[in-house]
Order: C-alpha cells, then structure tokens, then sequence
C-alpha cells in the first residue's frame, strides 16, 4: 500500500482516497500513510453517518488532518437509505462542520460535544457521495464535493446539473463544488482477463439495489440485471460487456487516457482513478497508475483547482452512501 501510495504521489496524482466497508478503518489508514507522503491530499471516500458517533468522525477528522498538515478531505455518506437519510446527513455535515471549527455543538440527542484540540486552520473540506439527484442536489447546497461512483460521463453531466441546481437554489456559487467521480480502471494488461475483473466487479455492484437503480437511470437497467443474475450464479463471463465499456475504463494506454478525459469534458473535475487488480494486484494496480499518471489532456488538481486522483486499493464490497 505503502509503494503504491508513494508512487502515485511521485507521478503527479494529486488526491487519495480510501473506501470504508468491511476491510481496514479510513481514518487510521490515512493516518499511517499520511508519514509516508508529503503532498497528497487525503479523503475518506466515503465514511458512513451510522459507522460512528459524529464525535469519533470529528475526533477522527481532526486527528488525521493535524498529522497529515492539513491535507485531509472529508468524504461522508448516509449508510443505509430510507425515509430521513439525507435530513440526518445533512444535520450530520452542519454539527460536524461547526465542531471541527472549535464550536460547542449540541447533539440531536441533547448531548454537548466540544472538540479539545486546536481546531483546524483552514476548514477541513466536506464532500457527499451521491447516486441520485436530491443527494446531489444536497452535495450543491452544503459540502465542499461530491463523489460520485460507477458513472458514465453522461450520468456525470447529470449529477453536475443536479449539483449546480443545489448549490443555486443555497446562493451557491456552484463552481466552489468539487465534481469528483470514482472510475474503475484496469490499463495495459491483458484484454480477457482484464475484461474478466471489470465484469466481476460491475457484477458484485449491480447486485446491490441503489446501483442497480443507478444503472436503471443510465439507460442500463438490462444490462444491470442480467449482471447482477450472472454474479448471483458466479458466472461472471455473463455480465454483459456493454455495462462494463460504459462506466469503466480499459484497453490501451491512448484508450483508456481518451476515456478518462470524456469524464472531464463531461463535467468531472477530478476523476478518481479506482484500479481493479487481476493476477498479481501489486504489478497490475501500478501498471494502471504510470498508464494514467497525469496528462495534458487532464488539468492538474489541487484544493481548489481540477484533475486527477486516486482510490489505490481495488474493488470493495458496495455500500449504500445516499
């Protein structure tokens, strides 16, 4: 993990970040790779409202971003979907935002919090995962950026859309929120197995009902479900091709750089590299980062500016994230 992280910072990425679900915890993570890079900002992407009390994510949020010098990004999601999940997300952002600025917060269960440690300098940025519009438009109205997932460029021109409305309808400048979308890459190997990864991560995703909706939005609610059947009966050669082309990233080198930047002029300002590994993970997730190390056809990216970035450790099980 180590080496891909350093490697991804010394070829020009400008972004991490780390998925929670079943594996390693996000904040301690970010918190060990924080000592081994110097420039990368670093972004949950996402942690859940429900995976822990708002004062552990703050505590959390606070701590790694003291470590790392201010490079942390928050990235937050509802957990499971249901009538309130955005209200609680949203109140969830507006405590969260005023404790990490050292203010006494009062809880919707009447408990205080105060953060004790020296607040950040610069206000830790907050982005939202989003799949469907009022989550998007939410992203508009209260954070930092939104994170989208398993997109094509043309359901990214949407949640942008979704995204400027929001922000417009809260006196937003709709330019101050980050469009990030994670893209599942595999460049450079072989083409069947490559193909064979993707099919079986698009399978495992299209299982899931707020992706399989996701896909019914694109126009892909066949192919979803033909996917997700053919991963239920670990099949995965079933999964139709035509899913995994439209929201994944393949083929050559000048291929797969082309599709990258159809997410850029789509609307995308900071596609997220998210290698999937086949054989050898180490060999294969660095071969797709050198493949799609920054470009002149993607415009570098920093707090406030555009380009691309990287989730480094391969497919993970989905979660729901509004």
């Amino acid at each position: 993990m180590v080496e891909i992280v350093q490697t991804a910072e010394q070829t020009g990425y400008k972004a991490l970040f780390l998925p929670e679900s079943t594996g390693r915890e996000a904040f301690s993570t970010l918190a060990a790779l924080a000592r081994h890079t110097e420039v990368l900002r670093l972004g949950t992407g996402v942690v859940t409202i429900v995976a822990r009390p708002l004062p552990t994510t703050v505590m959390a949020a606070a701590t790694v971003d003291q470590i790392s010098g201010g490079r942390l990004v928050l990235g937050l999601g509802t957990g499971p979907t249901g009538p309130g999940a955005l209200s609680r997300l949203r109140t969830f952002v507006d405590l969260a935002r005023g404790a990490l600025a050292g203010e006494p917060i009062e809880m919707p269960d009447g408990t205080r919090f105060t953060l004790s440690i020296d607040p950040p300098s610069t206000p830790i940025p907050i982005w939202l995962a989003a799949l469907n519009p009022k989550a998007m438009r939410l992203a508009g109205e209260i954070a930092d950026g939104v994170l989208l997932n398993w997109c094509s460029p043309e359901r990214v021109a949407f949640a942008r859309e979704r995204v400027h409305e929001g922000a417009e309808a809260a006196g937003r400048d709709p330019a101050a929120v980050t469009v990030g979308v994670y893209v599942r890459a595999c460049v450079g190997q072989e083409p069947e197995p490559t193909l064979a990864a993707l099919r079986a991560a698009a399978g495992q995703y299209a299982s899931h009902p707020a992706y399989r909706r996701q896909f019914e939005a694109m126009g892909l609610g066949d192919e979803s479900r033909r996917a997700a059947e053919a991963f239920a009966a670990a099949d995965i050669d079933r999964v139709p091709e035509e899913l995994v082309r439209a929201v994944c990233v393949l083929g050559d080198t000048p291929q797969a750089i082309a599709a990258l930047k159809a997410y850029r002029e789509a609307g995308a300002d900071l596609p997220v590299v998210y290698p999937v590994p086949l054989r050898d993970p180490r060999s294969s997730i660095l071969g797709t980062l050198f493949a799609l190390a920054p470009h002149p056809a993607v415009e570098p990216w920093d707090a406030t500016g555009r380009g691309p970035s990287l989730n480094p450790f391969g497919s993970s099980p989905p979660t729901t994230t509004g």
